[in-house]
C-alpha cells in the first residue's frame, strides 16, 4: 500500500494527499465489500456470475498461513482471520476473479504453453541439478495442501491479472515535482546544540509520606486497577485427557509404524561430485584419464574447465537425481566414480566422495509417539459422540450438571479468574483450556449466562456458565503499597530532571546563552551534527524527542523533549536544504518508490471500477462455516 511505502519518508502535506487516496483504496477493499448473502454455504463468494468456491478459499488461506508463519511464527486461523487475513484472502481471489473476467472480455487468452514455461521456470520445482523435475513439482505441490489442477489454474489467474495490471499501470511515475518536494523532505538536515539534565540516582529520592502515597493513587487509579475477575462453571472435553483413558491396539500401532516408517525414515544421503560434459567422445577420453589414475579434480578442470568448488554437488538423497544418474550414483563404493551416463543436460561422470547409511527406527523407538497419537485420534471421536450426547441432554431441557453426568464428566466450579485464566494469587486456575476462543468467551458472556456447547482448535469441547463478576475497580493501597510508592519514586526523580531542564529552557528563551547555563548547573553543552528528519537511532547524538521538535523550530529556536534517563534543551543552530540532485542514486531510488506506490492505487481504483462492472457478493456465512469446521465454533 502506498501508505506503507511512504510512512517513512514523505510531510504532511504529502501524506494529506496521499492518505486522502487511501481512504479510497481501503474502501476497496474494507469489510463492506463482505455484505452479500449467498443461499449455497459451499460459496465463498461470486463475480460476474461465477463462484469463488470454499476450497479455493481454503488453498489460497492456507498458502497465506504459510506465508505469515514463515515471518512471523506459529499463529492460528482465529487469530489471523481477525488480523483480517481472511478478508484479505477473499478479496484477493475476488480481484484475481475480476481480472480474469475483464481478460475474457478483452480476449485475452493464456495459453497452456505459457503456463507449462512458466512452471518448468519456477526454482522450487528443480532438482540438485538445478532441472525441472515433475517428481519435486508434484511434491512441492502436496506439501502445500495444492493439487495440480488447483495450481494450474490459480496461476493462469495470476498470470491474467499480472498482464492487464502491467497494462493498466504501464507509464505510471510519480510527477518530478513530487519526487523533489519529498526528496527534499527526507533529506533536509539541522544541526542543534543541547544540555541534558539527568533524573537523579534511585536511591535519592525520599520516602513518600502516607499522604502522599494516597494522593498519587488518586491521581493515577489506571496504573493500579484490579482487572476484572469472573467465577466460572465450566464443562471441558479434554482430549488429552479422555486420551489417557485409551490404548491403541497392538496391531493398529503395528500398522501405523509401517504406514509412517518412510517418513520416520532416513535416507541414504551421498556426496557427490560431477564432471558434466557435452561430448560423449571427450567424457569417454575424461572417464579413460581417470581409469588412468588422474585424480577427479585435475580431469574436471581440464575437460570441462570447471573448479574443484564448482564439481561439487554437496549431500544428496537418491530422489534428487534424474532415475539414470540416481541409479548410477547409488551403485557405487565410496571414493568411485561412474561411467559417463546420459542426460537431457550432456554426459555425466559421477563420483562419491561420502557415504551416509539410511536409517529406519525400530519400533520401541517410536512405540510412546505413535500410541499417543492413535489414542488421541480416538479421543476426538469419542468427543465428538460425547459433545452430541451433551447437546441432546441439553436440548432436553436438562442442566450442564445433568449433560456431564451423562457423559460422567464433572463441571469445575472455578475461584474468581481474569482474563488470562489467573487467580487473584497469581497461580493459573488447573482445568481450564488454554484456548483464546474459551477466554473470549467466559468474558463476553453476561452473569448468569451460559454459552453454547463450542469446539476448541484442538478438537475438545467446552460450555461455560458465568457464575458471578468482580469488576475491575482501582486496588486498596494496602494492596499494592509497595508498588505506588515504587511509582511515586520514579515521577519524583523524573520530575526533578523536568524541572531542571523547564529552568534551562526558560532561561534560554530569555536570552541566556546555553553556555553560560551549562556552566551555572555545573553541565555540558553537546553539538550534534546535522541530521536528516528520518535518521536512524544509532549515530546520532540528539536524542529523537528532540529531533521531532528541531524540525518544526526556526533557527535559533529553543526547544525540550524527555530522553531516556531525563530531558534536555536545546537550540536550532543550522537548516541545511537539500537538493533533488545532490545524489541521482537515491533520487531515483525515491522516484521508483513513488512510482511503484502510486501504481498500485491506480491498480486498486481500476479494481473497484471492475467491482462496479460485474457484481460481486462475498458470503460472510460461508466464511463463518469454514471457521467453524476448523475447530472455532461448530462440529467438525
Amino acid at each position: 500500500m502506498l501508505l506503507e511505502s511512504m510512512k517513512k519518508g514523505i510531510g504532511k502535506y504529502v501524506m494529506i494527499v496521499l492518505a486522502s487516496l487511501l481512504i479510497l483504496s481501503f474502501a476497496v477493499w474494507g469489510i463492506g465489500d463482505m455484505a452479500g448473502v449467498i443461499s449455497n454455504p459451499n460459496e465463498v463468494a461470486t463475480v460476474g456470475g461465477t463462484k469463488i468456491t470454499q476450497r479455493e478459499f481454503q488453498d489460497q488461506f492456507r498458502r497465506e498461513m504459510n506465508r505469515i508463519r514463515a515471518r512471523v511464527g506459529n499463529i492460528d486461523a482465529e487469530q489471523a482471520r481477525d488480523l483480517g487475513v481472511a478478508d484479505a484472502t477473499v478479496n484477493g481471489l475476488v480481484s484475481r476473479r475480476l481480472m480474469g473476467l475483464q481478460a475474457s472480455d478483452l480476449g485475452l487468452l493464456i495459453s497452456d504453453e505459457q503456463i507449462v514455461r512458466q512452471i518448468q521456470r519456477q526454482p522450487a520445482f528443480h532438482n540438485a541439478l538445478g532441472q525441472f523435475d515433475r517428481a519435486v513439482f508434484q511434491t512441492t505441490l502436496a506439501n502445500n495442501g495444492l493439487s495440480e489442477d488447483i495450481y494450474v489454474a490459480s496461476l493462469r489467474q495470476e498470470t491474467q491479472q499480472n498482464y492487464i495490471g502491467g497494462t493498466i499501470t504501464a507509464g505510471v511515475e510519480a510527477p518530478p515535482n513530487l519526487v523533489k518536494t519529498v526528496y527534499q523532505y527526507r533529506n533536509e538536515r539541522r544541526s542543534a546544540e543541547f544540555i541534558r539534565t539527568k533524573r537523579p540516582a534511585a536511591g535519592s529520592a525520599p520516602e513518600p509520606t502516607e499522604a502522599r502515597l494516597v494522593e498519587f493513587l488518586d491521581k493515577n487509579p489506571a496504573q493500579f486497577m484490579a482487572p476484572e475477575y469472573r467465577s466460572l462453571s465450566v464443562l471441558y472435553l479434554d482430549p488429552q485427557e479422555v486420551a489417557r483413558e485409551l490404548s491403541p491396539s497392538e496391531e493398529n500401532i503395528r500398522t501405523e509404524y509401517e504406514d509412517r516408517l518412510s517418513s520416520l525414515s532416513v535416507p541414504e544421503r551421498r556426496r557427490l561430485e560431477q564432471i558434466l560434459l557435452q561430448d560423449e567422445e571427450v567424457a569417454k577420453k575424461a572417464h579413460a584419464t581417470l581409469m588412468a589414475g588422474r585424480s577427479f579434480a585435475a580431469t574436471a578442470r581440464e575437460t570441462s574447465g570447471k573448479s574443484e568448488e564448482d564439481i561439487k554437488l554437496g549431500l544428496v538423497v537418491k530422489g534428487d537425481l534424474l532415475p539414470a544418474l540416481a541409479d548410477a550414483a547409488f551403485a557405487l563404493e565410496k571414493d568411485s566414480f561412474t561411467p559417463p551416463v546420459k542426460s537431457p543436460l550432456g554426459w555425466h561422470i559421477m563420483r562419491v566422495t561420502e557415504i551416509e547409511p539410511g536409517r529406519e527406527p525400530k519400533l520401541e523407538e517410536v512405540r510412546k509417539q505413535i500410541s499417543e497419537d492413535l489414542a488421541l485420534d480416538l479421543a476426538l471421536d469419542v468427543l465428538v459422540k460425547r459433545a452430541n450426547q451433551v447437546e441432546d441432554a441439553l436440548a432436553g431441557g436438562g442442566s450442564m450438571v445433568d449433560a456431564a453426568q451423562d457423559i460422567g464428566s464433572k463441571v469445575l466450579k472455578t475461584a474468581p479468574v481474569d482474563a488470562a485464566g489467573k487467580l487473584r494469587s497469581g497461580a493459573i486456575q488447573p482445568g481450564l483450556p488454554a484456548d483464546g476462543r474459551f477466554a473470549q468467551t467466559a468474558f463476553l458472556i453476561k452473569k448468569g449466562e451460559s454459552s453454547d456447547l463450542l469446539e476448541l482448535s484442538n478438537g475438545g469441547f467446552f460450555m461455560v456458565r458465568v457464575d458471578d463478576i468482580v469488576a475491575s475497580a482501582k486496588r486498596p493501597l494496602n494492596e499494592v503499597r509497595a508498588e505506588v510508592a515504587a511509582a511515586w519514586k520514579a515521577d519524583w526523580l523524573n520530575n526533578r530532571a523536568r524541572k531542571a531542564a523547564e529552568e534551562i529552557r526558560d532561561a534560554a528563551k530569555g536570552g541566556t546563552p546555553l553556555a553560560e547555563l551549562a556552566a551555572e548547573k555545573g553541565l555540558n553543552v553537546e553539538k550534534g551534527a546535522p541530521v536528516a528528519r528520518f535518521s536512524s537511532l544509532s549515530g546520532i547524538t540528539l536524542p529523537r524527542s528532540l529531533l521531532e521538535e528541531l524540525f518544526k523550530a526556526e533557527v535559533g529556536e529553543i526547544v525540550m523533549g524527555p530522553t531516556a534517563d531525563g530531558y534536555a534543551v536545546a537550540r536550532l543552530r543550522e537548516i541545511q536544504s537539500a537538493t533533488a540532485t545532490s545524489n541521482v542514486e537515491d533520487l531515483n531510488q525515491l522516484q521508483e518508490t513513488l512510482s511503484t506506490a502510486i501504481a498500485n492505487d491506480v491498480l486498486q481504483q481500476y479494481t473497484q471500477a471492475l467491482r462496479d462492472e460485474y457484481s460481486v457478493s462475498v458470503n460472510k456465512g460461508a466464511l463463518d462455516a469454514y471457521f467453524s469446521n476448523q475447530g472455532y465454533g461448530g462440529r467438525r
